[in-house]
């Protein structure tokens, strides 16, 4: 029960801020959250939540349907992709540590990435968000950025990883016109 209400007051406080209406007392507004579908591979195939960047790179200009979702190498990021080819036009996934967020974004953006999340490297996290914040070098992140659960970052990369292909992904994904029913989130993710 205490899942499904969480999930309620989420719905609302979203539905709230997508109308212009405030939300007060301990909870976050919803401004700065987004959703991605994952379609395949089907052990993944969730909706997941992600908090963009406080205060650097830039908003989807558009819906994407089915763009691909792939793991950089390094998986930290804080040094060129070598897998430039495969991040080229897709969204990829690397990992909190080492380095800023700006630094590992601006990797992203180089490879030719059209969005970057980067996943908590706590993989037991399922429900704390962290502010991604500029590192006020002064260099700019012209591609979406996003914090992921470190546990939703473990379970799509293991995965991604074990397939040896990228993720088909919808991002960002408007929940509120979505029926409940439809609505599949991670099962190892609190909610």
């Amino acid at each position: 029960m205490s899942g499904y209400c969480s999930y309620l007051l989420l719905l609302f406080t979203t539905v709230c801020w997508l109308h212009g209406i405030g939300t007060t007392g301990s909870y976050q507004y919803m401004e700065s959250y987004q959703y991605m579908e994952i379609l395949s591979p089907d052990k993944i195939a969730y909706m997941y939540m992600m908090k963009s960047a406080k205060n650097f790179g830039t908003s989807f200009l558009h819906t994407y349907h089915k763009v691909n979702l792939v793991i950089g190498w390094p998986y930290h990021g804080c040094s060129p992709l070598y897998n430039s080819i495969m991040v080229d036009g897709s969204i990829v996934l690397l990992k909190k540590e080492k380095c800023t967020f700006v630094t590992k974004s601006r990797h992203a953006e180089q490879a030719g990435a059209i969005a970057v999340i980067i996943a908590d490297n706590n993989e037991a996290n399922d429900n704390e968000y962290i502010s991604m914040i500029h590192d006020n070098t002064g260099r700019t992140v012209n591609i979406p950025a996003f914090f992921l659960l470190g546990k939703d970052g473990w379970m799509i990369m293991d995965t991604l990883k074990n397939s040896n292909q990228p993720a088909l992904v919808n991002i960002p994904v408007n929940i509120t016109r979505i029926p409940l029913e439809q609505l599949h989130f991670p099962p190892w993710s609190f909610w």
